[in-house]
């Protein structure tokens, strides 16, 4: 695969080559299923903390090729860039302050901290679920049409809660992070998820403002592959430890993004 280049004047330099590779990420995906039975039934100590952060990285690479293919180099990185800021900003706040989603605290299970509070893993792993959720909110038809930037504001943050309801209740038992006073779906917070539709909804903002041209456009489905193999993955945690909402959504969530892509979420063709 070629990644697209672009030079100054924002025309491609080349041709781009691309494959289908959608058989390897539902295959990755079901391969998933083993590590997170490991991750569910083994003590996890801080020694351990870089397969953490392997699988975190490992797991959000296809979306970032894919956003290159999308947006080309320039335009792709400045994306990753300014949304990653802004995920381990709102991280680090919340940490200090409560604000937005209450007091809670990384433990060291997920790599090391950045500020001496917020693991650099965060935006690896909060990336490939804004943008798969983006890229899906985008592709939804609305009485056959494509939704405008407003709905698909809405509806990024709402596929952005959605996946957190099957994120933080497994991260929760595995003490990933934990919080000063739990709550009472699954030792999560309310507030936890107001957050993440308030946060959500100004990243999603932020986002159809700087891609508004290109979400009009035709886009690979592979946008959402690293959303589709995060899904896999945490579903799995939550069937095996029995968080039977979690797992629901996680599995309903599955099954959307298959049926939106036509079973192509590894496709990087636009």
């Amino acid at each position: 695969m070629v990644i697209r280049q672009q030079n100054e004047s924002g025309t491609d330099n080349g041709v781009v080559i691309l494959k289908d590779f959608s058989k390897i990420v539902y295959l990755t995906g079901f391969i998933l299923l083993v590590p997170a039975f490991f991750l569910s039934n083994v003590d996890i100590v801080p020694q351990h903390s870089f397969i953490s952060v392997f699988f975190i990285v490992f797991l959000a690479i296809p979306c970032f090729l894919a956003v290159f293919v999308w947006l080309g180099n320039k335009k792709g990185l400045l994306l990753l860039i300014i949304m990653g800021l802004y995920a381990l900003f709102l991280e680090t706040m919340a940490i200090i302050t409560g604000i937005p989603y209450s007091e809670f605290y990384y433990t060291e299970i997920i790599g090391a901290k950045l500020f001496g509070t917020t693991p650099f893993t965060v935006p690896f792993a909060w990336l490939p679920l804004f943008i798969g959720s983006m890229y899906l909110a985008s592709e939804i038809r609305i009485n056959g049409q494509r939704p405008g930037p407003l709905q698909i504001a809405i509806l990024t943050t709402l596929l952005l809660l959605l996946a957190d309801l099957v994120l933080d209740p497994a991260a929760v038992a595995l003490q990933f992070w934990i919080w000063k006073e739990p709550g009472i779906f699954y030792g999560v917070p309310l507030m936890n998820f107001i957050g993440w539709v308030i946060s959500g909804f100004v990243a999603a903002v932020i986002g159809v403002v700087m891609t508004r041209h290109e979400l009009r456009e035709d886009k690979p489905a592979a946008l959402a592959s690293s959303l589709l193999l995060i899904m896999f993955f945490w579903t799995g945690v939550c069937v095996y430890m029995k968080l039977l909402i979690p797992a629901f959504v996680g599995i309903a969530m599955i099954a959307f993004i298959t049926w939106s892509t036509k079973g192509h979420a590894g496709n990087f063709d636009k």
